[in-house]
């Protein structure tokens, strides 16, 4: 699976922009000149949305619109175009499309595969639970799309039974019609925990590993599901069962509060490095390693399923690498297309730097060096 070509209109600091992407590839230049932009715009292609914002943000000044058109290789070849039109209607226009017909941005999971590493996603990751249940999302919905399907029914379940708890709390409603709700929202509930605990499962077979690649340190580094159900050794069923205690114990408050206070929407990742939540206990350099590794096992995860290796996007990943590091991330790049940014090209493993097609951008600007 590889970027052949990508071409940007209006999108971010580009007013235009063409790029050819071989197997390997450096792009050098300084920070603000518009690196990170175009791995976005790449992963945009293969995820329907940003990691960083909404579209209206994404479209240059002055201007009504962008557009990304990304050409992929895989098992056949597609052309992949995002469009958004932020003057129709009251939310603006979004148009994807594939080999020129249109698609739910939904639609681009699964297809176009490839694993996204910035800097910004450290913060991100490590502050928000939203977004750690996020990432899990995403890398389901990759390689699984009945993990999709789920996700969506249980996101509509879910806004009818909140509509429902405020309507009872207003009085036009009764509480005994929450049940219908908690019966379908329990069983979508149960399918997204069984899958996202079986994902944890494969992550922790090979996070560990491909941590002490990249970070000066031999303590263990372990993921951890954490639901608002108890799971322990129990069945799907059995969850399905005590997801709707829960449900029930929790109406009283779910109702004051107009929200569903237990479920998959409110559970949480956590990472312990040598037995300690790093979230709270880890330094910035142990969490940049941290995100580093989750990565590079995604990359092995999505392999393993979808039988080809995905595009691998790092974004400024060298920069706090001692050379050893360097030589040991770059390795973990045979096999796949990899695209990788960096301020300065010492930063780069020289393995790497004599393999790749180097680029540098300056003021939104690209050419091969």
């Amino acid at each position: 699976m590889r970027v052949k070509k990508i071409k940007l209109q209006n999108f971010r600091s580009y007013k235009t922009l063409e790029v050819d992407f071989g197997e390997k590839n450096i792009i050098v230049g300084e920070n603000t000149q518009g690196k990170t932009n175009l791995l976005e715009a790449i992963y945009m292609t293969s995820v329907g949305k940003s990691f960083r914002s909404k579209e209206p943000d994404m479209v240059f000044w002055g201007e009504d619109h962008f557009r990304i058109e990304c050409g992929v290789e895989n098992s056949h070849q597609q052309k992949i175009e995002y469009i958004y039109e932020k003057n129709v209607g009251l939310k603006g226009r979004k148009t994807v499309k594939v080999n020129g017909v249109k698609k739910p941005a939904s639609a681009l999971l699964g297809g176009f595969v490839s694993v996204f590493f910035t800097p910004d996603e450290i913060d991100m990751y490590f502050s928000f639970p939203a977004h750690r249940r996020r990432h899990l999302n995403v890398l389901l919905s990759k390689s699984d799309k009945e993990y999709s399907r789920e996700l969506v029914k249980y996101s509509r379940v879910l806004e009818q039974r909140n509509a429902q708890l405020k309507n009872i709390a207003k009085g036009i409603a009764k509480e005994s019609e929450l049940e219908i709700w908690d019966g379908r929202l329990a069983e979508h509930g149960a399918e997204i925990i069984e899958k996202r605990m079986s994902l944890i499962s494969k992550i922790n077979k090979k996070l560990n590993s491909n941590y002490r690649k990249v970070a000066k340190d031999e303590k263990e580094l372990v993921t951890t599901y954490v639901p608002s159900v108890s799971t322990d050794k129990k069945t799907k069923d059995e969850v399905w069962a005590d997801f709707l205690e829960k449900l029930l114990a929790s109406r009283k408050r779910d109702i004051v509060t107009g929200a569903t206070n237990v479920g998959p929407h409110r559970d949480d990742v956590v990472m312990n490095l040598g037995g300690r939540d790093i979230t709270t206990f880890g330094s910035r350099g142990e969490h940049r390693s941290a995100i580093v590794a989750l990565k590079l096992t995604e990359v092995g995860i999505l392999k393993s399923i979808i039988g080809e290796s995905p595009v691998l996007l790092m974004d400024d990943v060298f920069s706090e690498l001692d050379e050893k590091r360097r030589e040991n991330l770059v390795k973990s790049f045979e096999g796949q297309q990899t695209i990788v940014t960096t301020t300065d090209l010492d930063h780069i493993d020289k393995d790497l730097r004599n393999d790749a097609v180097i680029y540098k951008i300056e003021n939104s600007k690209i050419r091969k060096v």
